[in-house]
This record gives structure tokens, C-alpha cells and sequence, in this order.
């Protein structure tokens, strides 16, 4: 079957989980950006929300410079797109059976509270297998659903600290600075997706569920290199090498012409070395015999990273890293967000997209990197809390009497 073949008969990916219900429990950003990506994909997320616990991510992050509104914030617009949302509270013995009678019509629950908070409600996965005996529950606490540490709670950072992250970045001489970003919650979110959509054709065979046990701590530990393997073979504890590497030279971030620019160069064989140095039109460095192996130049490393410097930071950095890719060298230029958004074509212009909110924002959200067929996923406006309980109670529950105003 040919390509265009499969882009006639296959559904767009907003439609390809049609009919698949999740009732999300989700918050933050590592569980909501995974039920996002369901979202996307044409499935039915109903966000749980409660005025009395809001979603922590209304409430902070970047947003207009003085405006507190709940739709304001860009990091819940970012991670909650394609999805309704509901309020209810779980403190109440009337909304406590709205969930379970909602339970009772959806193919999947989510979570990412500590470990045993669904099992305190009586929402672990032992209670609502009983209410309906094909749902698929996934929980992402940071250290999983059993152990000594199943309670324990951490933000991206703190998760990327326990993992390990830390220790191996930054400079030797300086204390750890970690990754930045809060990288664990938009990489566990992508196992989560997988480990899902696993489990939903597994039941579309054998009508079976399952429970789904995703640690953000071990998926984050999981994206290290060779540190825990060399430890485990030789004892070491690897050192903070800045932007070096044991199997490059140079290897790193170099200066390029104007104010904090930079470009990423990393060499990988001697013969890239001698393309570098007539590149750079240095036929002093060619010759030189102790730069003519990786060996050498890791022992004259600051003099590789000096030479190196002082000829991309007389250089545009755009220009710097055609030359260098031109002559086989691997090279990048370190990006900025205006760099990414406007020079960057195909990531301004492809992965993110603009979207309106009818309370009157406008927002670039971020597409899923994932084409089907060629097709990009397409986002939508996050929604206001508790915009959807009309439908949801009255349409999806038929109780044409509940209350549905705030709750």
C-alpha cells in the first residue's frame, strides 16, 4: 500500500482515538501534557478541577503582566488543549458518585498525585476495576504506586535532581546547576501516551484493562547516559564536564559575533579536525602534531576551545554553522526563543500554532511532534473551569436536574 494510499483511509490524527473517554484527574504539567497528547488525537479528556483545589498551573507560570484571570495562564493553555473540563468535589458523597457514574461510561482514568492518593479516595484501580471491569488507569506519581516513597511529591526540578540531572551538568569547579527547564515533565508524558495507547489495543483485543504504573522519577533516570553503567563496571562517579565530551574535541558552545550568541560545534574524528583547520584557514593548527588524534586534543583542550573561539567570534553565527556543516562538521546554532519563533521556519511555523481563547487571549501552543501520514495534530483553545459541566452532567450523565453551576 502506498503512502497516499494510507492518508485516504486512515482517519486524521484528530479523529484516531474517537470514542475513547478519559476522565482525568491530571494537574501540573507532566500528567496533563500526557492526556493532551490523547486529546489531540481525537480522544474525550474531561479535566477534573474543584474551585476549592485548582490546577496549580492556572495560577502560575507566564501570563499577562498583572492579569490573575484562571484562562490567563500560557503553561495550562499549553498543556490542556482539545480537552473539557468539569468541576466537582471529591470531599462531597454526591460528587464522590458523580465520579464513579462516570467511571462506569469511561475507557481510562488518569492521575499524577502520589502514589496512593486514588487508592485514599477509593479510586485506586482495585476500586474502579469493580465499577467497571474493562478501564485502563494509569497513575504517573513521582516515585510509583508502592514502596516506602509512594507519597513523596517533587516538581520537574526535584525530579530531575533525585534522578541524577544535576550531578552530571554543569562546570567541574562550580556547584550543580541542573537542566533548566522542566525537562522530566515533558518526557515522562511521551511514555505515558505510548504506554496507553498499548493498553487500549491490547483491550480492543482481549476486552481487558489494566492498571498503568508510570514512576516520573525512573522514566527521568532512564535519560541519563552511560553514568549508571560506568558506575555499576567501574565504580566511578562521573564529574560535571561542562560542555565537553570524552569522545569529541572540541566538543561544546563556542562565542559567535554580537551579544550572548553561540554555536555548537562538536568534532568526531581527526579527519573532521584537519577539515575544521582549513575551514578556519589555521594550517599551524593542521600541522600540529599533538592536536592530530582525539588524545592530544583532550590533553590541549583549552587551547582547541581558544582557536576555535577566536574564529567564531568574529563570525554570524547563521553563517558560522553553514560553513561548518558545508565541510562535514557537525554544528548548531544555539537558539533563543526569537530565533526559534521567527528565523526557524519550519519550528515557527509548523510546530507552533496560534490559538485564540474566547475570554480574549491570544496564545502559541505547541503542537505534538508526531505527523500522521504527513498530518500534524492540531491544537485548540484550553477550557475555563468548569465550562463543560452542562454537557458532561446534563448530555453524557442525563441528569437533567444536577447542578452545574459552580462547584
Amino acid at each position: 500500500m502506498s503512502s497516499d494510499d494510507r492518508s485516504v483511509s486512515s482517519p486524521p490524527p484528530g479523529k484516531m482515538l474517537s470514542g475513547v473517554r478519559v476522565l482525568d484527574f491530571c494537574w501540573l504539567i507532566a500528567g496533563s501534557f500526557t492526556t493532551r497528547i490523547l486529546a489531540d488525537f481525537g480522544a474525550e479528556v474531561i479535566k477534573i478541577e474543584s474551585y476549592s483545589r485548582l490546577d496549580r498551573i492556572r495560577e502560575v507560570g507566564p501570563r499577562p503582566e498583572g492579569d490573575d484571570h484562571l484562562d490567563a495562564a500560557g503553561v495550562f493553555a499549553d498543556c490542556n488543549s482539545n480537552k473539557m473540563c468539569i468541576t466537582l468535589d471529591l470531599n462531597t458523597p454526591k460528587d464522590m458518585q458523580t465520579v464513579k457514574e462516570l467511571v462506569a461510561i469511561s475507557d481510562l482514568v488518569t492521575n499524577n498525585f502520589t502514589g496512593d492518593r486514588m487508592d485514599r479516595w477509593g479510586l485506586g484501580y482495585d476500586d474502579i476495576v469493580k465499577i467497571n471491569p474493562s478501564v485502563i488507569a494509569m497513575s504517573m506519581p513521582v516515585m510509583g504506586t508502592t514502596g516506602p516513597w509512594r507519597r513523596f511529591g517533587a516538581y520537574g526540578n526535584g525530579v530531575g535532581a533525585g534522578a541524577g540531572f544535576n550531578m552530571v551538568m554543569g562546570f567541574p569547579e562550580r556547584e550543580p546547576v541542573g537542566i533548566g527547564p522542566l525537562y522530566p515533565d515533558f518526557t515522562g508524558p511521551f511514555l505515558g501516551a505510548t504506554a496507553i495507547f498499548s493498553a487500549l489495543h491490547h483491550r480492543n483485543l482481549t476486552g481487558q484493562g489494566q492498571f498503568i504504573d508510570l514512576a516520573q522519577y525512573q522514566a527521568s533516570a532512564s535519560l541519563l547516559d552511560t553514568e549508571i553503567l560506568d558506575y555499576t563496571v567501574n565504580s566511578r562517579i562521573p564529574e560535571r564536564s561542562a560542555n565537553r565530551s570524552p569522545h569529541s574535541c572540541p566538543h561544546g558552545a563556542f562565542r559567535a559575533q554580537g551579544e550572548d550568541r553561540w554555536i555548537a560545534i562538536e568534532v568526531t574524528s581527526d579527519d573532521q579536525w584537519l577539515d575544521l583547520c582549513r575551514l578556519i584557514e589555521r594550517p599551524d593548527l593542521e600541522a600540529s602534531q599533538h592536536l592530530r588524534t582525539l588524545e592530544g586534543r583532550k590533553a590541549h583542550e583549552d587551547e582547541v576551545e581558544r582557536e576555535v573561539e577566536s574564529w567564531t567570534s568574529q563570525r554570524d553565527r547563521w553563517d558560522a554553522m553553514a560553513a561548518l556543516q558545508g565541510a562535514g562538521i557537525a554544528a548548531g546554532v544555539v537558539e533563543n526563543i526569537q530565533d526559534a519563533l521567527e528565523h526557524d521556519q519550519r519550528m515557527g511555523q509548523e510546530h507552533f500554532q496560534p490559538v485564540h481563547h474566547p475570554s480574549g487571549y491570544d496564545r502559541m501552543v505547541h503542537r505534538v511532534p508526531i505527523r500522521v501520514d504527513g498530518q500534524p495534530t492540531m491544537a485548540s483553545h484550553h477550557p475555563s473551569i468548569g465550562e463543560h459541566n452542562a454537557y458532561v452532567y446534563g448530555e453524557v450523565l442525563g441528569d437533567s436536574n444536577i447542578d452545574t453551576a459552580l462547584r
